[in-house]
Parts: C-alpha cells; sequence; structure tokens
C-alpha cells in the first residue's frame, strides 16, 4: 500500500503599515547677545547627557487645542544651545576651557486655567574641566500662555543659560586656583627645626646655656653595671604634614635632644666634676648627631610618596653612628678616667659645638 504525503506550504503576509512621523514644534533660540562677557573660562564642547535626546517634553500649541505635541530645540539641544552659546555670548579663548553637559532639559504641562496654560521648565548644566565633573547647577521657570508657548519657552531656555554661566563664571573665579592645583604633579617641601621646650619636667632639652649639673642624675644606680655614672640622652624625631592649596605637601619634622633625669644617674662615691664633665660630654655627643641629622634633612630630597620612609631611614643612619660614637668615646677616654685622652675628646667636641648653629646660644 503506497501512503501518499501532502505537504502544505503556508505562505505568511506582513503586512507593514507606516505610521505618520510624530509631530514636533523645533525652537529656534533668539540671537541676542548676552551684555557680560564670561571672564575666567570658554565654552569648547556642548554634550546632551539626558536619556531621551528626541524632545525636551511636550506642550499644547493652539489656543483651544487639547492635543500636546512635542517641543524640541532645533537640530537638537546640544547643537542649539552651543550655537547660541557662540553667536551671542562674549568669550575668551585664553581662558579656561570647559566643556558644558546638559543633564536636564524639559517642559511640562503643570496646570491650565480658563484660555491659560501654565508649562514648567526644568534645567540642569553640569560644567566639566576635561574629564573632571566641576560643578552642576539646576534651574527653571514657569510660563503661562494662551496658544502657543514657544517664544516664552526660548525666552526661559536662553534667560537660564545665561544665569547659569554666569554663577559658573563668579564660581570659577573662586575655586580655580584649588582645582587646577589638584591637576598639576604633586611637590614637597620639608622644615626641619630642633624642638628645645619639652613639657615633661623631668626631661632638659639640650642648650649651651644648661650645662648639666650632678643634681639632674636622680635615676638608682644599676648595681650590676660597673660605671660611675650613666647619661640618657635621646635623640628622636616626630614630624607633621598637610598638603596646601597649590598642591604641595608641607612637612615640618622636629629633631629632639634630651637628658631624661629619672633614668640617668651617679654613684655617690662619684659625684666630682670630673664626672660630670665626662657625662656631659655625652650629652653634648647627642646634640652634635641631632645637628647632623637637621643638616641631613635640609640637604636630602624627599619624594612625594616616600618621604616617611625616607625620614626614617635618616633618623636610623644618625642613631647607628651616635650609639658608634658614644662606645668609641667611652673607650678611647677610659670612661673618664684617662686624662690625657680626656682633654683630648673635651676640645674635640667643644670645637664641634661652636661650629653648631642649630641651637639657639
Amino acid at each position: 500500500m503506497i501512503e501518499k504525503r501532502t505537504t502544505a506550504l503556508l505562505l505568511f503576509f506582513l503586512s507593514i503599515r507606516l505610521l505618520p512621523a510624530q509631530d514636533i514644534k523645533n525652537i529656534q533660540l533668539k540671537n541676542e547677545k548676552i551684555a557680560l562677557p564670561l571672564k575666567n573660562y570658554h565654552i569648547v564642547f556642548v554634550k546632551d547627557e539626558r536619556s531621551d535626546t528626541s524632545n525636551i517634553g511636550s506642550v499644547k500649541i493652539g489656543m483651544l487645542s487639547k492635543k500636546k505635541t512635542a517641543v524640541n530645540l532645533e537640530n537638537g539641544v546640544a547643537k542649539e544651545i552651543g550655537r547660541f552659546i557662540k553667536n551671542n555670548v562674549t568669550q575668551d579663548t585664553a581662558t579656561t576651557p570647559i566643556e558644558l553637559h546638559i543633564t536636564k532639559l524639559g517642559i511640562e504641562e503643570t496646570g491650565s486655567s480658563g484660555l491659560k496654560t501654565e508649562n514648567d521648565l526644568t534645567t540642569g548644566f553640569a560644567f566639566y574641566l576635561g574629564a573632571q565633573k566641576l560643578t552642576e547647577n539646576s534651574g527653571g521657570g514657569t510660563t503661562q500662555s494662551t496658544g502657543d508657548p514657544s517664544k516664552l519657552i526660548d525666552e526661559l531656555i536662553r534667560g537660564n543659560i545665561e544665569t547659569t554661566l554666569h554663577q559658573f563664571d563668579e564660581w570659577w573665579a573662586n575655586n580655580r586656583s584649588f582645582y587646577e592645583a589638584q591637576n598639576k604633579k604633586p611637590s614637597i617641601k620639608v622644615e626641619v627645626s630642633m624642638e628645645d621646650d619639652p613639657q615633661d619636667p623631668d626631661l632638659i632639652s639640650y642648650s649651651p646655656k644648661r650645662p648639666l649639673k650632678l643634681d639632674d642624675f636622680q635615676g638608682k644606680p644599676d648595681n650590676m653595671s660597673k660605671a660611675a655614672a650613666i647619661t640618657y640622652s635621646v635623640v628622636y624625631m616626630k614630624y607633621s604634614s598637610a598638603r596646601n592649596i597649590s598642591n604641595e605637601i608641607i612637612v615640618d619634622v622636629f629633631v629632639i635632644a634630651n637628658f631624661d633625669k629619672t633614668k640617668s644617674w651617679c654613684r655617690n662615691e662619684s659625684r666630682n666634676t670630673e664626672t660630670l664633665e665626662h657625662e656631659q660630654r655625652h650629652f653634648d655627643i647627642s646634640a652634635i648627631k641631632a645637628c647632623e641629622l637637621i643638616d641631613t634633612i635640609k640637604k636630602f630630597q624627599f619624594s612625594v610618596d616616600n618621604f616617611p620612609r625616607e625620614l626614617q631611614r635618616l633618623q636610623r643612619q644618625k642613631q647607628k653612628e651616635l650609639d658608634e660614637l658614644q662606645d668609641q668615646y667611652d673607650s678611647e677616654s677610659k670612661h673618664g678616667t684617662g686624662q690625657a685622652t680626656q682633654e683630648k675628646w673635651n676640645r674635640l667636641v667643644r670645637d664641634q659645638l661652636q661650629n653648631l648653629n642649630c641651637f639657639h646660644s
């Protein structure tokens, strides 16, 4: 038995109905010169950032019309506002080049009374320096009209443009230096000085006018030590930093050379002028290294990103030198018992101190 198969070809006809284009009322902004020129910037580009750029809203055109008609600026919002600014705003191309971005521009009917129709305009203009958004201004206004409100909408838009441009002109005059500084490569300036006024009464800041006294040694002697006396003097550093309006980092560094009364001690049987002189040299050596640290910081070329570590590295190096010099002094002077070598160190240290200018004399 032969089975017959029948294949049916179904034809689908797509009916296309061409819809008429929506009527749009195009408004051309009136060429009317703005009296005040822009002094601090000029517009180089206008961009429409609105999500819907096909129109700016819809209004009733005829006096008795109930139908709304879409409204737009002729050739599009960005081109028309750019044309208006170019032809009607006096600008100086030697000033800052600024982009104008349109974030809002819309007209909406908000009410009607009799033959009059009320429409509200909302505007938003953002100002850009390159890719950086500087500020955004919002504005608007209301029209009441019978019949075609196009002329009033034109006046409102032009008035908002004029007000916004001059508001930003004043704002940019007051804020330009800050924003321009942010685009500059940051720089660094380091100021260093000796801090000589400790708040702690147990600390003595080094001063040529204030030599050590035996009464300054108030600590308890270490019975495990063979030393006749110990001078606890420290050299350390602290700093603060801030960035100014010119994008310059200002670093204030303070170097401190202190003697700690509570940690410095002298045995009763060693409380004499010879011991005091030997211990004074230890404090003098600390002061010399503190001054060298200041001088090193003044001459060093610090980097913007790494200055804290650079400061710490310089401080550690001077601390190492200080420890080595203190040990050398004790070794050569035999902790003050070698008269000849003690005198040698007295002269050496005093000569160096006379050449120092970081302490108030």
